[in-house]
């Protein structure tokens, strides 16, 4: 039997054994057909076509060149066959240089005239020789210039697979080239009309204390107080109580200290965290005071480096906790000021003011975060770059997708959506997921990467506690589905995302399936992950033999843990049995079998549910003193956790209304002439009460 010969994208070339004809396959959706691809034709139509897309880029992460089409988006290791080099000119002047990103440590190039940084070897960049640059200029440019934003590591061409987003992503662990997270940004356009005529000045002249204490008592001026000085003030720019003026004094110490204006022995990273662990639960006035601080020394401030770095500062507050109302536009006018070329610190300042201007009312709006920024976080914000998270689904696969310090929890679902290609995103969310298997799902209004600084001061506090070496807690991030809604046959993702939540849940033993019910849903499985039965007597090495993580064999993994067996008869049996019910589906498209599968187990009463354990208080119900509430679409269930019995059931049309409070969770059910109020005991009251309400609005409507 001949080898499937690989002919463009998903799909390959196959001899059939019994007519010698040719075929063609499509390795992913399980396609066939006698004829040559149509969407291969058209691609290769256009072969002959000049392409000049194929642009060669630079991953900083692992260094490696990797090539990227500017019309397609396809991401790849592998040089493309139409690819062509950018030819280098002859020595000469150019307006590229390379500089030296200290953040990875990579080499990238910028553009003195446009302004633009790119890791990728531009056209007209020209090798400088000695005489051109000196070693002094390179160090003192390279401090100064933000470096672009890293290299994404490149995906797979994608493909036109009912899964294609997920798996692409997922099996690289790529983030997007675009990934839209910007969008919810103002302009700097709408931000800086808010100003009117509203200055810094302004602010400075009837805030700070101009009249300033010495052998004269002389009144200073409004431009000499708010810019650049070159040693310690003796006193805060603020009026303020004289216990927060002594800690004013202290910033001002930390402030100089990382933008490099006096000498010290700290790390620079180390003044930032000074700064941060001293205001972030401090009253508004300290806060304002620093941002006071950070205007004053980037503003005339004659070294460059130095004006750069006050601007790094400047982010790094900004993403850690807000002006006060009464700074706020003043705070966008200075920085408005400074994007126009009001101008210290060459051409790098205007990317920071911009910067600034669009997260000001950002933080204003989120409020103060809970936890100091990660060293990685810090990094990023000194580039006015992302962070990459992981985010991990239920089968063990991931992407990638890049954040930054302002993206909330449920900014962050609707991105994984987009990414995803999911067109409904209210039935998924992102849960918190420990190494214990314990789980919540993320508030509306967390902040994702003040999240991963939590996770890692309580590692920290742990290894100190523990001693090194020992094993800590983990925590990971995963997107999976929270509430069971109906999802469009034609939203392909969701409709996989559904599957994935269901598949895992029935082997997990979630549900009290039967064991033919078990079977069934194995041969789904099978049929949807490997495509047609080959056939009586042929090989399918995927199905056979144990597998190596689980010590099972390979098609046990596709039921329910709880029919496993000891004995290997048994289990044979079973094997059987499901391979005899796989041969049935023959011709059984991917997403045929996982709406069939779909169907099939939301037809049990307890689909869907989330669990939760409570103890009822209500005597006269005569309820165990433990059960468990169960909620789906249906309506709420309460289940006996020993015989898993249903004591009772409350569809969503019998409820009157329900509250909740720290530790309990109350629902009043019955009609006009008759109601009965139920107290559960739980400190899961605020979850509980968050899906009800998310279930009555969606199956009831909001106004029944």
């Amino acid at each position: 039997m001949s080898a499937p010969v690989k002919i463009g994208g998903d799909w390959v070339e196959n001899t059939d054994e019994s007519t010698g004809r040719k075929y063609y396959a499509n390795t992913v959706t399980k396609e066939s057909s006698w004829e040559y691809p149509a969407e291969l034709k058209k691609a290769q139509a256009g072969a002959d076509k000049p392409k000049d897309e194929w642009v060669e880029k630079l991953d900083a992460n692992s260094g490696n060149y990797y090539y990227y089409n500017r019309t397609t988006k396809e991401t790849t290791w592998d040089k493309p066959a139409d690819f062509k080099p950018v030819e280098k000119p002859a020595a000469g002047v150019s307006n590229w240089a390379s500089k030296v990103d200290p953040g990875s440590g990579q080499t990238y190039y910028y553009n003195k005239v446009t302004k633009e940084s790119s890791w990728e070897v531009p056209a007209g960049y020209v090798e400088p020789s000695a005489k051109q640059e000196s070693p002094k200029e390179e160090v003192k440019i390279a401090a100064a210039s933000p470096a672009p934003a890293a290299a994404k590591k490149p995906n797979p061409p994608p493909t036109k697979s009912t899964s294609s987003t997920r798996e692409t992503s997922k099996t690289t662990g790529a983030p997007k080239e675009d990934d839209g997270a910007d969008d919810i940004l103002k302009s700097v356009e709408e931000i800086t009309q808010s100003i009117g005529e509203v200055t810094f000045d302004g602010f400075v002249e009837e805030f700070f204390k101009l009249d300033r204490k010495g052998m004269f008592n002389s009144k200073t001026s409004v431009e000499k107080i708010s810019s650049w000085k070159n040693e310690l003030i003796k006193t805060s720019l603020l009026q303020l109580p004289p216990d927060l003026a002594s800690e004013a004094l202290q910033t001002f110490r930390n402030v100089t200290g990382y933008m490099g204006d006096r000498g010290s022995s700290k790390e620079p990273l180390g003044h930032v965290t000074k700064i941060l662990s001293s205001l972030m639960l401090a009253p508004e006035q300290l806060r304002d005071e620093v941002y006071c601080q950070i205007c004053k020394q980037v503003n005339n401030n004659p070294d460059q480096v130095s004006t750069v770095r006050g601007w790094q500062l400047m982010v790094i507050m900004l993403s850690s906790f807000p002006p006060s109302t009464r700074l706020q536009l003043p705070l966008i006018a200075f920085c408005a000021n400074k994007l126009k070329g009001g101008g210290d610190g060459g051409e790098f300042v205007p990317k920071y003011a911009e910067f600034a201007i669009r997260r000001i009312p950002r933080i204003f709006d989120l409020g103060p975060r809970r936890e100091i920024p990660t060293q990685v976080e810090l990094e990023a914000l000194k580039r006015c770059a992302k962070v990459t998270v992981r985010i991990n689904f239920l089968d063990k696969k991931y992407i990638m997708i890049q954040t930054d310090s302002w993206t909330t929890a449920q900014e962050f679902n609707e991105l994984v959506a987009k990414n995803l290609g999911i067109e409904d995103a209210s039935p998924y969310a992102l849960f918190e997921v420990s190494s214990d298997d314990e789980e919540r799902v993320l508030e509306p209004d967390e902040r994702l990467l003040d999240l991963v600084s939590y996770w890692q001061r309580l590692a920290v506090e742990e290894r100190k506690g523990k001693g090194k070496g020992a094993k800590i807690q983990e925590f990971q991030f995963v997107y999976k589905v929270r509430l069971f809604f109906d999802v469009q046959d034609s939203d392909h993702a969701g409709i996989e995302m559904m599957y994935l939540q269901a598949s895992t849940d029935v082997v997990d033993a979630r549900y009290p399936c039967t064991e033919q019910d078990s079977l069934t849903l194995a041969a789904l499985q099978v049929q949807e992950k490997y495509g047609d039965h080959p056939g009586p007597g042929k090989e399918f090495t995927d199905l056979e033999g144990i597998d190596s993580k689980t010590g099972k064999p390979k098609l046990m993994n596709f039921l329910a843990h709880k029919y496993f067996a000891d004995g290997e008869d048994r289990n044979q049996e079973l094997i059987q049995q499901i391979l005899k019910l796989y041969a049935k589906l023959s011709g059984y498209s991917t997403q045929e079998a996982r709406l069939s599968y779909l169907d099939y187990v939301k037809s049990w009463k307890i689909y869907g549910s989330a669990y939760f354990f409570a103890e009822p208080q209500n005597s006269s119900l005569r309820f165990p003193s433990a059960i468990v509430l169960a909620i789906n679409s249906k309506g709420i269930l309460i289940v006996d956790p020993d015989t898993k019995e249903f004591l009772a059931e409350y569809t969503f049309k019998d409820v009157v209304t329900w509250g909740h409070s720290s530790n309990s969770f109350v629902v009043v059910t019955g009609g006009m002439m008759r109601q009965t109020k139920i107290y559960f005991k739980t400190d899961q009251g605020k979850e509980i009460n968050s899906i009800v309400k998310s279930y009555v609005e969606r199956v009831m409507g909001p106004n029944k």
